[in-house]
């Protein structure tokens, strides 16, 4: 799990909490630190309800090396149209692998209500302004699509390190980003969206959050 990389966005969500009284969002040191002191939140590693979900990911890192190996090394360089040019060639690779690729072919509808609910429970367990350091607004004309580039006009809305020790680990191909209130899985080298689970995000904070720290 690349926990130095996973940081909170600092944007709010302006439209969604007009006229609250609560205190600010949180910082990104704030959540982080928060997170931090957690004890009871193991990664579930082996956890029996998320078997097929490693198999498909297993059979996911497969099909991304051999698109990866047709794709000729990129040498060290500095250059980012040579750095996004090998970014695109290598996510286009991947689409002709995954061909007919459709929603819900690495999150199953099991899997998609268990990480739905872990997402769920998470969120509402925290304090209110920590929820508004989470739940950011990202403008959408169109919902998020199998098979096509994390949109790069978008901030990448990551997931906090407490939410990521409870979520199944992920090979190093593959992160977790909110994309608005849907939870991403995202090819890191291609920025491919693999899959996503719809609405994982609640879409207003409990009523009740804040009351107790997180753990």
């Amino acid at each position: 799990m690349r926990l130095g990389l996973l940081v909170v966005s600092l944007m709010t969500t302006s439209s969604l909490f007009a006229g609250c009284k609560e205190k600010p969002a949180a910082t990104v040191k704030e959540v982080n630190a928060l997170d931090a002191k957690s004890t009871d939140a193991p990664n579930p590693v082996e956890d029996p309800r998320f078997k097929e979900f490693s198999d498909h990911l297993r059979a996911y890192v497969k099909l991304h090396d051999t698109a990866d190996a047709r794709v000729p090394s990129l040498k060290e360089t500095s250059d980012p149209l040579q750095v996004s040019g090998r970014e695109k060639a290598l996510a286009d690779e991947i689409r002709v692998e995954r061909a007919g690729a459709h929603q819900g072919e690495m999150f199953s509808a099991p899997v998609a209500r268990e990480i739905a609910d872990i997402v769920a429970e998470d969120f509402n367990g925290r304090p209110l302004n920590v929820q508004k350091a989470i739940l950011i607004e990202v403008p959408m004309k169109v919902p998020p699509a199998i098979n096509t580039d994390y949109p790069t006009t978008m901030p990448l809305a990551t997931v906090p390190p407490g939410l990521l020790l409870k979520l199944p680990t992920l090979p190093e191909e593959l992160e977790y980003r909110f994309l608005g209130r849907h939870l991403i899985l995202r090819d890191v080298k291609a920025n491919l969206i693999v899959d996503f689970i719809p609405d994982a995000v609640p879409a207003a904070p409990a009523k009740t959050a804040g009351r107790g720290a997180h753990p």
